[in-house]
């Protein structure tokens, strides 16, 4: 269905596109929202990913899934603005959920206060690769690490929430 979606964009279809965006909106919130710690900068941000998108939906040539294309948008737009604004990359923001999570569900909210002890890396690399499924070559051309050091990464991640889970 995605790659359908993507033609009818690419041909300049505007629901088809709308859909794309509305299928990724949340995660790429909690990733920019994870690296910059500010809600209006997180949604600038999201916004401005999206019209690079609208911009360079028609030259997408399809070599990697549109997530990952998306993500890579994001999480160097990221840091460009982390650079603009001269901001420490070593802080760690609270955990915002990655979909309006209900009140009341102690799963989310647990996954959420273990989510809290990830470093912005770890945090990004986790998301990616049990939320959204991303293999470990995507997550490589999203974030630019080597497939040594996303393993690395997420044996660290998994670690950190494992003792944080434990101190209960």
């Amino acid at each position: 269905m995605s790659k359908e979606l993507i033609r009818k964009a690419q041909k300049g279809d505007k629901h088809a596109l709308n859909a794309l965006i509305n299928k990724h909106k949340d995660l790429a919130f909690s990733i920019a929202f994870k690296y910059l710690k500010n809600i209006q900068d997180s949604e600038d941000t999201v916004q401005d990913c999206f019209v690079i998108v609208l911009n360079s939906i028609k030259s997408f040539r399809n070599e990697s899934k549109f997530s990952t294309w998306l993500y890579t948008i994001i999480y160097r737009e990221c840091l460009k603005h982390i650079k603009r604004s001269n901001q420490s990359v070593d802080y760690v923001p609270q955990y915002v959920s990655l979909e309006q999570e209900d009140e009341n569900n102690d799963v989310n909210r647990t996954i959420g206060k273990l989510m809290e002890v990830l470093s912005k890396s770890e945090f990004l690399v986790v998301t990616l690769f049990y939320l959204e499924e991303k293999k470990i070559k995507d997550i490589s051309k999203i974030t630019n690490f080597s497939k040594a050091n996303i393993k690395v990464i997420l044996h660290r991640a998994r670690l950190k929430m494992k003792e944080k889970f434990n101190e209960k």
